[in-house]
């Protein structure tokens, strides 16, 4: 089933970018109401039957101006559906006989849609992969009476020549005249209603997303143009009318459209939701993002559905594994006020820092938190320091300074000791006195004189994988180092001087300078474990074109120890599927954590007391329980519940080189035992690893001759002084 395993990976990596779509963007700023707003739109929490609680709701729709929810779930190895729709006295069962009597044998659900055309016809599209084949494929039905009548098109049966896999359609709608639109990955097709062969059919010709939405007679696509997201309004028919429409905001990915029977367009995102006026020619927001449940991080919304009424619903799936149903609507008493407007800076956006300010926002409406952020949460690569430093610095110089700094990657004493910080002791003290935080995380940002600047909100660690090779060998640097000298394999394969410094520089560079001087003694000893290390590697100028160093990838094939930044405990499934596979063993190098998010306010902000109630919420249980990938939570709690988490939907599949061969390979859930296991590293983790680039940059200048064994230890200290000299003296 190497195709299912290959979807099933794309699927994993689709989950989380809906999980991060809401994530805010460079400026997500707006200005402060000075008076009050009466009348605006509202988000309202719709209650979903009880009874649907064995179900999982997969869709939402609208059938004569009431709301549809489709639902599956399984039942004897089969996927069984139900449907329900939304009365005034809430949903009622309203599955068709020739639903009830499907019966489905997956074994892995990928997509099923429910359709209905205008003479009450119904239609079920279901995309789903069957144990024993090789590819995911596509089924219609057609309910006639009691009967569920297959009508799948021949062409989706075939598989296809060069690829080898079925045609996977990816959503399908009624249309007023009785016919079809589906979308698949590679083609439009319009299908009978009467026996569903294909009566017209067009190869794609641009990138199209998944959205897919229909008024009855007009279909709404969702493409790429000129880097450019935008929406093809395509009249009836493929080869009718084409009019392009430009996406209400530059942040497109993760917003859904839907459209009323009467022509109404919505378009809703983190960035808010909007309504299309075709008269006007443009994009009417009627609520902002911080506003609903699109901009919070731990769900994503699944479907929209839209009433001629102009209410609006949403389906959303939670990251714990439930759903929730929203109706958006206009309530002309509603008033809106907001009195305070605080700004957030942030290095790196975060689905956390978007997660509170978008509940404190919901909590407390008269205050707006706006985010700022430098690079995307995946781009820490990238970032080029110097220029955030420019800018901050311009943005702390002027009068709209921000009133929260996220710091990650920058120098946190220059913004201390120029007084740029408050003291958030009276904050994350008390936390730590109830032992709400992890103190040896959170404790070490506590200054000699007993203040307190920042806090990381998260944090990650350095994960040794090996095999032929205990934990305390691969614990720190001497002991690697020990235990490399007294071996001839190569554990870690060849390496560059900058991929050496790079692996090991950060866990010991807090160590080697002391009042601004440097512990000539401390570099000296690591100096000569770096050398026993880099003996065992093997040196090497550079690199091929394709060539990199070993990795967790290669822990089956050539390598023998790899290293890994893991930052959560889902984040963590791959690394240790890895070591289940070579049956190694794992642990925190150097127990020395990676801070994340490391946050303090602004000593400029007039709303310090509002930071601090912010920065509150940021370290509690309501924030961090939710695991993004991007860090474990600081708060102990949370810390604990996310260890015992369901992780079955981030599971995936793919294929690795092992002893010469490709082989499949799972990325599978833990056990228990494991879990406790990092729990219990993260609670033992109590110093910062340090990165400073200069630092760096004066090691790979001084190590080519001190590793080749032509420069000797007291020279490369004496090299490397020099070099630091004045850069510590500043």
């Amino acid at each position: 089933m190497k195709h299912i395993r290959r979807m099933a990976i794309l699927a994993w990596v689709a989950m989380l970018a809906g999980v991060l779509s809401g994530c805010g963007k460079k400026d997500t700023g707006g200005s402060v109401t000075t008076e009050q707003q009466k009348g605006r739109f509202v988000e309202i929490r719709e209650e979903l039957p009880q009874e649907l609680e064995a179900w999982k709701p997969q869709q939402i729709f609208s059938v004569d101006g009431k709301i549809h929810l489709l639902a599956s779930k399984n039942e004897d190895d089969k996927t069984v559906f139900s449907e329900w729709g939304l009365e005034e006295s809430g949903f009622t069962d309203m599955t068709q006989s020739w639903l009830t009597s499907l019966e489905l044998p997956c074994g892995e659900g990928m997509n099923f849609t429910l359709a209905q055309g205008g003479n009450g016809t119904q239609y079920l599209l279901a995309t789903y992969g069957v144990e024993g084949e090789d590819s995911y494929s596509s089924h219609l039905w057609k309910g006639e009476g009691a009967q569920a009548v297959e009508i799948t098109p021949k062409e989706w049966t075939a598989l296809h020549e060069e690829w080898g896999v079925y045609e996977s359609v990816r959503g399908i709608t009624a249309l007023e005249d009785g016919t079809l639109f589906a979308l698949s990955y590679t083609s439009m097709s319009i299908l009978s209603g009467e026996d569903g062969h294909i009566l017209q059919s067009e190869q794609l010709s641009a990138q199209y997303s998944d959205i897919l939405a229909s008024d009855g007679r007009a279909i709404y696509l969702c493409t790429e143009e000129n880097m450019n997201m935008q929406i093809e309004k395509r009249g009836a028919g493929i080869g009718g009318s084409v009019t392009k429409i430009d996406f209400p905001t530059a942040g497109a990915f993760g917003t859904l459209l839907g459209a009323a029977g009467d022509g109404t367009l919505i378009a809703a995102g983190g960035d808010g939701i909007f309504r299309w006026n075709q008269g006007e020619n443009a994009w009417e927001k009627l609520l902002d993002g911080l506003e609903t449940d699109f901009a919070m991080s731990d769900n994503w919304c699944i479907g929209l559905a839209v009433l001629e009424d102009g209410s609006i619903y949403a389906l959303f799936q939670e990251s714990g594994g439930g759903v929730r149903l929203n109706q958006y609507t206009y309530d002309p008493d509603a008033v809106v006020e907001v009195k305070e407007e605080l700004k957030l800076y942030t290095v790196f956006e975060s689905p956390l820092l978007q997660q509170a300010a978008v509940l404190y926002h919901k909590e407390h409406p008269e205050i707006r938190i706006t985010i700022q952020y430098a690079y995307s949460a995946y781009d820490n690569d990238k970032a080029d320091y110097n220029a955030v430093y420019q800018e901050l610095n311009t943005l702390l110089m002027g009068e709209n300074a921000p009133d929260i700094l996220v710091l990650d990657g920058l120098d946190m004493d220059t913004f201390i000791d120029k007084g740029l910080l408050v003291d958030i002791e009276a904050v994350v003290g008390p936390m730590e006195e109830r032992g709400e935080l992890l103190s040896g995380i959170t404790g070490s940002y506590v200054q000699e004189d007993g203040h307190r600047y920042m806090v990381p909100l998260q944090f990650g660690f350095n994960m040794a994988v090996g095999r032929d090779i205990g934990e305390a060998d691969m614990a720190s640097l001497e002991a690697l180092a020990a235990f490399l000298a007294g071996t001839q394999d190569s554990y870690l394969g060849p390496q560059t001087i900058d991929e050496l410094v790079d692996k090991f520089y950060p866990y010991f560079c807090g160590d080697i300078v002391k009042d601004k001087q440097l512990d000539r003694e401390t570099l000296a000893g690591k100096l000569e474990c770096l050398k026993r290390i880099g003996d065992n590697c093997g040196i090497i100028d550079t690199r091929g074109k394709g060539e990199h160093a070993y990795n967790m990838w290669d822990l089956a094939s050539g390598a023998k120890l790899a290293f890994n930044r893991v930052t959560g405990f889902k984040n963590c499934m791959f690394p240790i599927s890895i070591m289940d596979y070579i049956k190694g063993s794992f642990t925190a190098y150097e127990n020395r954590f990676i801070p994340l998010l490391q946050a303090g306010i602004c000593a400029k902000s007039p709303y310090q007391d509002s930071a601090m109630d912010f920065l509150a919420l940021a370290l509690s249980e309501r924030i961090q329980d939710t695991d993004h990938y991007l860090g474990f939570p600081v708060n102990l709690s949370s810390l604990e519940k996310q260890s015992h988490e369901d992780r079955s939907e981030s599971q995936a599949y793919t294929s690795i080189e092992a002893e010469g061969s490709e082989v499949d390979f799972a990325i599978q859930c833990y056990s228990d035992e494991t879990a406790d296991a990092l729990v219990a590293i993260c609670k033992a983790l109590d110093k910062p690893a340090v990165e400073d680039a200069k630092i760096r940059e004066v090691f790979i200048e001084a190590l080519g001759a001190y590793l080749d064994g032509t420069q000797t230890t007291e020279a490369t200290v004496q090299k490397i002084e020099d070099g630091l000299k004045m850069y510590l003296a500043e």
